[in-house]
């Protein structure tokens, strides 16, 4: 399919080992391999290592497959093979919530070990494709191997929590939602608030009752804001820092 298309842009080959091995014809730019744990050999290992272009899409039909992929990472670290790789797995007939869950499981717990790249999910009869699109921008998202929309850290909430933490969320979130890589701490107290949102961007933390303290990063920044005016004044310091942008409106 590549040599009949390789003259029009982004077009890019997906090679087995046999045939990387073997020299086929390749992109001069970018070449993607696809290989499992029992592909790796000595040959293999130092044909990508002096290969710019060569990119892994791994794969795996264990039923331990996490630990058979993480394997394979591990051989290509002795190896000192850096080639770029892409995490694959293929499921079929999940329910949303099954693919969610078990993607999450499978992939980010490889990323989250600083492991991989990028994220591919093959998913049949498992939901629209927006919603397998969706499930692997938030594996790259929670993993932080990619940041692609707003980030939200809460609370779990418990006693001293001084307002509607579900309800606070949510309003937050409707009006900041588009915020491309933005980070938000929303925490019920002043207690353990700050530390626990200790990476985010900007915090919303109760400060006592009907009350809200804002922070910039772990700085504290307005002290006992109006809880009904707190979330205005939330994105106006967003504003003042030149980071909020104008939700885009559909017609």
């Amino acid at each position: 399919m590549w040599l009949t298309q390789k003259s029009q842009p982004r077009s890019y080959p997906f090679i087995n080992p046999v045939d990387y091995l073997a020299d086929v014809e390749k992109s001069l730019q970018l070449n993607f391999i696809y290989i499992q744990l029992k592909d790796i050999t000595t040959d293999l290992l130092q044909k990508l290592k002096h290969d710019p272009t060569a990119v892994l899409l791994i794969d795996t039909y264990n039923e331990h497959g996490l630990a058979e992929q993480r394997l394979l990472f591990v051989n290509l670290i002795n190896g000192q093979c850096e080639v770029p790789v892409v995490i694959g797995r293929a499921y079929a007939d999940l329910s949303t919530d099954q693919l969610q869950l078990y993607a999450a499981t499978d992939l980010g717990g490889l990323l989250i070990d600083g492991l991989g790249d990028g994220v591919f999910i093959a998913a049949e009869r498992c939901g629209s494709d927006k919603m397998v699109n969706e499930t692997a921008f938030g594996i790259l998202q929670a993993t932080r191997t990619r940041i692609s929309k707003t980030e939200y850290i809460s609370c779990p909430s418990c006693g001293r929590t001084l307002f509607d933490l579900q309800e606070t969320t949510a309003k937050i979130r409707s009006r900041t939602s588009h915020l491309k890589g933005i980070k938000i701490g929303i925490m019920g107290c002043i207690v353990n608030g700050p530390g626990e949102m200790a990476d985010a961007d900007y915090g919303y933390v109760g400060s006592g009752p009907g009350r809200i303290t804002l922070y910039r990063g772990k700085e504290v920044v307005k002290k006992n804001v109006p809880t009904p005016q707190a979330v205005d004044a939330l994105i106006d310091l967003i504003r003042e820092d030149k980071n909020w942008i104008e939700p885009q409106t559909i017609n």
